[in-house]
């Protein structure tokens, strides 16, 4: 289903339709030439506008804030799972743990450990998605375990999840009990809580990962917005696979 999404919104993004618009025109332009002009100007209409992060950006950014950090003196006084939901990995031995993975799920890892160290007897679940086998997994993850120095921790991990929903399936099935703290990105919090709590986990947001600069912030420059970019057509992008899934999460929530 991931994939399905992802060519779905893959389908739709600005991209991919002047694309094919452009293409769509030059072939028909010896034969209608008025067409093909039409089709061609309107591919490239669509590029520039597509390339401006403008008309997805704030939508994104109260996404990504709709949920504050999560201060330590927050989580809950009992007994406690902390998960960190995951991304794939590059199972290269050459490569350091650290290194195997991107910035995403590093980020997540890291919020997730800022809050184990406050609360250490809290069960750290950690998810490893990607198509790398168990053992690979397993062997990645004791080496970013020691770089860690998590060597205390009391670790369930989740290697078999393609999804969030693989994951809000797994956790339900692990927590036994437990109070959950969730750490994923900030943009994908939203659509992550939802997902767990269709699935019975009643969960408190900390979110990592911020993309985007905070409303009033130093660095929270308009201007670029409007400029047409390839961060824009990725801003665009990551809107509307949001988008698509949130959609799908919300057709399989309501179907019988």
């Amino acid at each position: 289903m991931e994939t399905f999404k992802a060519i779905v919104a893959t389908l739709l993004s600005p991209l991919v339709i002047s694309l094919m618009l452009q293409l769509t025109g030059w072939w028909v332009w010896r034969r209608w030439q008025r067409l093909g002009t039409g089709l061609v100007f309107c591919g490239t209409l669509i590029l520039l506008l597509g390339s401006m992060s403008v008309w997805t950006y704030e939508t994104r950014r109260s996404a990504e804030y709709q949920y504050a950090p999560l201060p330590v003196e927050q989580l809950h006084d009992g007994k406690l799972a902390i998960v960190v939901l995951g991304t794939g990995f590059n199972p290269d031995p050459q490569l350091p743990a650290n290194s195997q993975v991107g910035g995403t799920f590093l980020a997540r890892l890291l919020e997730g450990v800022r809050l184990w160290r406050a609360r250490p007897d809290a069960l750290l679940v950690v998810s490893i998605a990607g198509t790398a086998d168990t053992v690979a997994k397993e062997r990645f993850w004791q080496q970013l375990r020691q770089l860690l120095g998590l060597g205390a921790a009391e670790v369930t991990l989740i290697t078999t999840a393609e999804s969030t929903l693989d994951e809000a399936a797994a956790v339900r099935d692990v927590v036994a009990g437990r109070a959950v703290v969730l750490a994923t990105s900030a943009g994908h919090m939203p659509r992550a809580t939802r997902i767990f709590a269709d699935e019975g986990v009643s969960v408190t947001a900390a979110p990592a990962d911020f993309g985007m600069p905070r409303r009033g912030s130093p660095k929270d420059y308009r201007w670029p917005r409007w400029v047409p970019s390839a961060e824009g057509v990725g801003s665009n992008h990551a809107w509307l696979y949001e988008a698509v899934a949130s959609g799908w999460q919300l057709i399989r929530s309501v179907s019988p």
